[in-house]
């Protein structure tokens, strides 16, 4: 199985941009450039900041251009997003918990669990009470199956002050308790730092792509976020006999 994730579009309304970037010009790349790969993506994983500031006519930008594309795709929310508007534009394609937009998936035998970790109003994240124990319900209830979990936020140490100031502050003890140990999870990949990075967390590999818009620069140091006019690239994970390999591949050319 081939997946391509895609994250951190942050589409604005027309006219619009997000630091400095035609972010609409970028997903209009974006969706050209995988409709032109082969071999096609069984499925995509959205991981986040679909919108800039989260109003619905954002969504239905994202919406029109992700199902154009005719691959199903799951969506999860990032620090930029908003609940409601995703709830009410994507509602094929993300969770339908009262609480969190969770939700899980299964494809040919494979199970992806996705994880709300989106603090309404605030940059950083977190996984309350109730979406971790639908998480450990969620786990028990096909244990052994072949699993890949993704959310916004990394769950672990990037070294990069700005983003580490903002990662996934609460739950991050109890995602961990309920992870270690598995020997179905396959990996976890995330969103969120504009920048390809992997690392480790309870034992379990983790994977952070890049932005499918614009990347942040490598900053061990700095305060904030500097926008870089690096190259694009889209992420993509294989799922043979059970083991996941992950890729870059060059993006759209903008």
């Amino acid at each position: 199985m081939l997946i391509a994730q895609l994250t951190d579009f942050h589409a604005t309304v027309p006219g619009a941009t997000a630091g400095g970037v035609d972010t609409r010009a970028a997903f209009r790349a974006l969706i050209a450039h995988v409709r032109a790969l082969a071999p096609r993506p069984d499925l995509l994983l959205v991981s986040g900041d679909l919108a800039e500031t989260g109003v619905d006519a954002e969504y239905a930008f994202v919406l029109e251009g992700l199902e154009s594309l005719g691959i199903p795709f799951v969506a999860v929310p990032g620090n930029h997003d908003l609940r409601a508007p995703l709830r009410r534009v994507l509602a094929r394609h993300t969770g339908t918990e009262p609480d969190h937009l969770g939700l899980v998936r299964e494809l040919d035998g494979l199970r992806v669990i996705g994880l709300d970790t989106l603090v309404e109003g605030a940059s950083h994240g977190a996984l309350l009470p109730a979406q971790l124990v639908w998480l450990e319900r969620t786990l028990g209830a096909d244990a052994g199956r072949p699993t890949l979990v993704f959310l916004h936020h990394p769950p672990f140490a990037t070294g990069l002050p700005a983003m580490d100031e903002i990662g996934l502050r609460e739950g991050r003890a109890e995602l961990a308790a309920l992870l270690e140990g598995r020997r179905d999870i396959l990996g976890l990949v995330c969103g969120h730092v504009h920048r390809a990075i992997t690392g480790g967390f309870a034992g379990h590999r983790v994977f952070i792509a890049p932005s499918a818009s614009h990347q942040f620069a490598l900053d061990f140091a700095g305060p904030g976020f500097r926008v870089v006019r690096e190259p694009a690239q889209i992420a993509l994970h294989r799922v043979a006999d059970g083991r996941l390999v992950s890729y870059l591949i060059p993006g759209p050319a903008l």
